[in-house]
């Protein structure tokens, strides 16, 4: 008797902001998708059909930039140009205490630390803010390292470290927010995307040089050569939950897929973009990404089975 095959899950088409939308990512549990962008709103959407859910978020003044999701999955976080980021209720459509005001600048990244307790915020100011969740109360003093515009934050899986782009890649104590080690460079203009691998081992990067990098951020430097292929700005990086393959947006309008191990491109989606792609997610079993695009869309697509992908 022939083992059932899983269906290819449907790409959907994400219809309704009015503008770029910058940002999308899935739900803890995959069922929504939010997205966010140049009209400065927030949508949720179900993952299964495409369609909207509930309002409209908004309040924001201006893009948002990005968007995520509180590993519990009831809050959402958002990170704006009109200088704030904001924690909402996704349950109610409600936005929770006010706004987080400290940067001097636009709000470019945003990340719920693995436990739920913490927010890094990084910003065109070339800082990083930490915040208390739910609360939003400052934690510490900024980390102010960057000598550039800091348009991406991620933690370790363990929660140990906080990464961020910039002139180079750093990395920050959580608890402590001293620096640990020295900047990872290699890239020769400002790194915009960094993400964690599922194991904490490597950390990923794009970069307005039009490469990624993969970094041993344990070793201190590279742990491949530099991912060549993309011939536009690198917005998104994201690792398959695998751990084994890596998927990059750039601004050439591809999505392109890369074997970390070997550093190799193995694959491109077909995504039906053909303007700057600037973000990408899976969802947690690696069937489905989602992308977001300048063309006013998100699309969840399904993700091709690869070899490496195992």
């Amino acid at each position: 008797m022939e083992s059932a095959t899983a269906p290819t899950p449907p790409s959907l088409v994400l219809t309704g902001h009015r503008e770029s939308v910058f940002s999308a990512v899935f739900h803890p549990d995959d069922h929504l998708v939010a997205t966010s962008g140049e009209d400065g709103t927030i949508r949720l959407w179900d993952a299964t059909t495409g369609e909207q859910v509930g309002e409209t978020l908004t309040g924001h003044t201006d893009t948002i930039w990005l968007v995520a999701f509180h590993p519990e999955g009831r809050l959402l976080a958002s990170a704006s140009e009109d200088r704030t980021a904001r924690i909402w209720d996704i349950t109610t459509g409600k936005q929770v205490g006010e706004p987080l005001v400290g940067h001097t600048a636009g709000v470019y990244g945003v990340a719920f630390h693995p436990d739920g307790g913490l927010l890094a915020t990084g910003s065109a100011d070339h800082t990083v803010r930490l915040w208390k969740v739910p609360g939003g109360e400052p934690v510490g003093e900024p980390l102010t390292a960057s000598t550039d515009e800091i348009d991406g934050v991620a933690f370790h899986p363990d929660g140990h470290l906080l990464a961020s782009t910039g002139d180079a890649v750093r990395l920050y104590d959580t608890a402590t927010g001293q620096l640990v080690g020295n900047p990872l460079v290699g890239h020769t203009k400002g790194a915009v995307s960094v993400t964690f691998s599922p194991d904490g081992r490597l950390l990923a990067s794009g970069s307005d040089d039009l490469t990624v990098r993969i970094w041993d951020h344990a070793a201190g430097g590279p742990a491949v050569e530099p991912l060549v292929g993309h011939t536009d700005i690198v917005d998104g990086v994201a690792f398959h939950p695998s751990g084994r393959l890596l998927v990059s947006a750039a601004e050439d309008c591809t999505v392109r897929v890369w074997d970390v191990a070997t550093g190799q491109q193995v694959g491109e989606l077909e995504t039906g973009h053909t303007v700057p792609v600037w973000n990408i997610a899976f969802d947690r079993s690696g069937a489905r990404i989602v992308t977001a695009s300048q063309d006013g869309t998100a699309r969840i697509l399904p993700f091709p089975a690869y070899p490496a992908a195992g």
